[in-house]
Order: C-alpha cells, then structure tokens, then sequence
C-alpha cells in the first residue's frame, strides 16, 4: 500500500514540477514583454523629445529671420501703365488676421506712404500672401513697410520687379591699340524672371553704341557662330576705336505683354597699350511703351 502512496507522492511532485516550470516561463515571457515594451516607449518618448526639439529649433530660426518680402507673377497692362504682382511676405511672430503693408518712396515713413494694402496669412502664421495693382514708373523708387516702419523690401526703382531681367550677358571683345580697333564676338544673354526662373523675350537683339552713338544692331542666328549684323551675315563685330572712346553694348527685347526693354550689358572704355577699362553702369533698362 505504502508503495502505491509514494508513486502518487511522486507522481504529484512532477505535476507539480511541470506546472511551476511553466509558470516560471510564462513569467519569464511576460517579463521580456514588458522589458520590450518599456524599450518601445523609450524609443517612443525619444522620438517625441526629438520632434520637440525640431520644432523649437524652428520656431527660433524663423524668429531670427529678418521680416522681408519678395514679388512673383508679374503682369504689365501697356494700356494703363499699370503693374501686378503678387507679394510674398515673411514676418514672423506676427499673427494677425492681416498684414497692413505700405508703398513708399525709398526713405519715406510708413505715414507717407502713396498706396495702402494688406496681406492674408497662411496657416504657418509666418507667410503673408496678396496681389497688388500700382503705377509702373521706373523713376521711381520703392520701399514695403508694415506699420511700425519695418522694411520689408527697398530698391532703387521698380525696375527689380518687371518680368523680364538680365542675369547676365555680354561679349568677347579685344582691342588693339596699334590697329586702333575693336573686335568683338561670342555674345551671348540670360534672362530671368524676378524668382530667378530662365525665361525668353520676343525680338532680341545687341546694340553697340561707341561715343553714345548706335554703330550696329546685332542678332543670333540659328547658323552658330554667324551673326546678322546690320542684315549681315557676319562672324564678328570690328569697329574703329581710339583711345578714350567708350562702347557700349545693349540688349533690347520685348517681354508677353509688348513693354519694349533695353538692358545696358556693359561700357568700356578703350586704353593704352591694347586695352580696356570697364566704366560703371547702371542696370536699370530703358523702356519703350507700345504704341
């Protein structure tokens, strides 16, 4: 009898074993659970401290920009003489429902300003968008002010502002002090818009001007590297010049809406000893209102 009671005994022991063996490794699971559960929210809360940390980053660099203002999409009306372009404006910690912004003269207060208008925000509270319409007058100068008299924008005319500008553009040239002469090839323009953008004109031609004199209009032509000078086909230019002459030399284009451009490229003036001193020049093209 007593032998049947201690194989009970035993068996009872084993069951016993074999159950706490499985405890022990469900515990054992739920313990890893948990150990990778606390590394998932580790993880989760770096991340998170990590996403804070970009956005005040941000936050802290757009408050050290300075506000400013940029203008895109420019539209001339030749009949009224009228120029629109849409105004993108940064000005950060704002945060108003509109940006009241002023047309100036170049200096002139906020107070004094000849056109009024106002800008929407956008959900960043930072970018301040609107189109505007005013005057096309290259003589004048023009400064974008918020009310407070901060400077968004300043330039010497509204010249920056037309559709079409010159990015760069010229010609080879070489004078010869002995023959009395200069020669010039290779020309070449960009145009952009006012974002930067290449852009083309109708009617492109160089003008080379010597003493404030027109000498000859010069075209591309598809057959590279002849040029049409003056309705000749010609593979480059070569003008009689003296010491203490000056050449100019011009681009003229029409931008879409028919404004006729004349873009000064650059001004030389011929020296001793085969050559050239370049002169100051003004950018600002001189415009042609169609007829």
């Amino acid at each position: 009898m007593w032998k049947q009671h201690w194989k009970l005994a035993v068996l009872v022991l084993a069951v016993q074993a074999v159950a706490i063996a499985v405890l022990w490794g469900q515990v054992d699971g739920l313990r890893a659970d948990l150990a990778d559960s606390r590394e998932g929210a580790a993880d989760l809360e770096a991340q998170l401290e990590a996403a804070d940390e970009a956005l005040r980053e941000l936050q802290a660099a757009q408050a050290q920009q300075p506000p400013s203002a940029r203008f895109e999409n420019p539209v001339v009306n030749t009949r009224s003489r009228m120029l629109t372009v849409d105004i993108v404006a940064q000005v950060p910690d704002v945060h108003a429902p509109s940006l009241d912004i002023g047309f100036c003269q170049a200096g002139e207060p906020y107070s004094q300003a000849w056109k009024l208008d106002a800008l929407s925000p956008h959900a960043d509270g930072v970018t301040y968008t609107g189109t505007v319409t005013f005057p096309l007058d290259l003589d004048m100068g023009l400064e974008l002010r918020l009310a407070d008299d901060t400077v968004l924008y300043s330039s010497e005319t509204i010249a920056p502002l037309l559709p079409l500008q010159v990015r760069s553009g010229g010609s080879g040239f070489h004078y010869s002090y002995e023959l009395r002469q200069l020669s010039l090839l290779d020309f070449w323009v960009e145009l952009v818009s006012p974002s930067g953008e290449e852009t083309e004109a109708a009617g492109g031609a160089f003008r080379l001007y010597r003493n404030g004199t027109l000498i000859h209009t010069i075209r591309e032509t598809a057959d590279r590297p002849m040029l049409d000078v003056d309705g000749t086909a010609q593979d480059g230019v070569a003008i009689p010049c003296a010491p203490g002459d000056r050449v100019r030399l011009t681009y003229v284009c029409t931008d879409a809406f028919g404004l006729r451009y004349e873009f000064p490229l650059y001004e030389q003036e011929a020296m001793g000893w085969d050559d050239l001193e370049e002169c100051p020049l003004s950018r600002t093209p001189t415009l042609t209102w169609p007829e």
